[in-house]
């Protein structure tokens, strides 16, 4: 079969009931779900700060670590779920998801997605080496009518990860043009078999309005949302193949033959996924959502009818309000956000939302650390 628009094999279709009938998948007792949840969240401050992560934040009723850790619930038990998280947020994440986890994986300080994952999968290889892994990321957002198929596509993915040697990613089919992703380049003949995934042809980074346009005419381009899974020894394998470097520093790390400062710090993407000769990807098309900034946070709350807000204005259109406890008074702006918490406001263009990023680092270089 070919995973174009929205065709979606029989098998899913299948599974996907399945899901609904019984809530959880059975797969082998040796597959493990890794929960994603090291990063601080800069875009979306003041609302995420550093002690309190994008991916403790609420939408709208649940945090998204916890949206995450309900997901991973559909494919294995408690004890088979994982957090991956600094020594700086582990007391907050094992309060929020503790009791719903088997455990915490803990990076001394944080450097970035690549020895992260490495890190993981050589501490479940020690103990399980026929494990396969899935990684999964804390701050992405997937409504809760789609949980039941993204559970199946994941299930066909363990699967093939079991059969086969690659690392499997997800890939999300586009539904318009953004600029604010990356993308997965695939060959539509280059499937293994039918309703395998199709081998990874090239990465391609966040694109310009008008090339975004091309890719979804084009048709075999997907969402690269940071979903993958493989056997736990084909990831160390591909680490020590492709990160040298980064493999001998976190086997140093384990080993007490050196700190965890001394590890490159690098994505897992550049690091392995755009290196790696064993990459394959799946198509999916639940509903999802990288809540990458206060923009796409503020948009989501508003969908559903959360944002904290009372306001009016005159000549004002597309602005996204969270005030609470004021009543905010707008005059000729548009396409604004506006957040308020306790110690900070923040005004910007919906459209540079992006780079709100950038009073972080002003706040660390001036004396304005409290407000981080």
């Amino acid at each position: 079969m070919v995973f174009h628009g929205k065709k979606i094999s029989l098998f899913f279709l299948i599974i996907s009931s399945m899901f609904e009938l019984y809530g959880r998948s059975m797969i082998s007792e040796n597959v493990h779900v890794v929960v994603m949840a090291g990063g601080s969240g800069t875009r979306l401050w003041p609302l995420s700060k550093e002690d309190k992560p994008k991916q403790c934040l609420a939408l709208p009723d649940e945090t998204l670590i916890g949206q995450a850790v309900g997901r991973a619930a559909l494919l294995v038990d408690r004890d088979h779920i994982l957090i991956s998280t600094t020594k700086q947020h582990e007391k907050m994440i094992s309060e929020l998801v503790g009791d719903n986890v088997g455990g915490i994986i803990v990076e001394p300080g944080s450097r970035n997605t690549g020895p992260a994952i490495l890190l993981a999968c050589m501490e479940i290889y020690a103990k399980d080496p026929n494990a396969i892994i899935v990684f999964l990321p804390s701050d992405a957002f997937i409504p809760k009518r789609d949980w039941p198929k993204f559970a199946s596509f994941l299930e066909h993915a363990i699967d093939h990860a079991h059969k086969h040697d690659d690392i499997v990613l997800l890939g999300v089919e586009p539904t318009y043009s953004a600029t604010g992703y990356g993308y997965i380049e695939y060959d539509p003949q280059q499937a293994a078999q039918q309703d395998a995934p199709y081998k990874v042809t090239r990465f391609r980074e966040k694109p310009s309005q008008e090339v975004a346009q091309q890719y979804i005419e084009q048709g075999n381009k997907l969402w690269n949302i940071s979903i993958f899974c493989a056997q736990a020894s084909t990831f160390v394998r591909e680490f020590q193949q492709e990160a040298p470097e980064m493999f001998a520093g976190v086997k140093n790390y384990i080993e007490k033959k050196d700190t965890y400062e001394h590890v490159i710090a690098d994505s897992i993407d550049y690091a392995l996924i755009e290196r790696s000769k064993h990459v394959s990807v799946m198509p999916v098309d639940f509903s999802w959502c990288d809540v990458g900034n206060i923009e796409v946070f503020l948009s989501l709350k508003q969908q559903y009818n959360t944002l904290d807000a009372n306001f009016i204005g005159v000549d004002s259109r597309n602005n996204l309000v969270d005030v609470p406890g004021k009543l905010v008074a707008l005059v000729g702006v548009d396409d604004l956000c506006i957040v308020e918490v306790d110690d900070a406001l923040l005004i910007t263009k919906r459209d540079k939302a992006e780079n709100v990023r950038g009073i972080v680092r002003l706040l660390k270089q001036g004396n304005y650390k409290q407000h981080l």
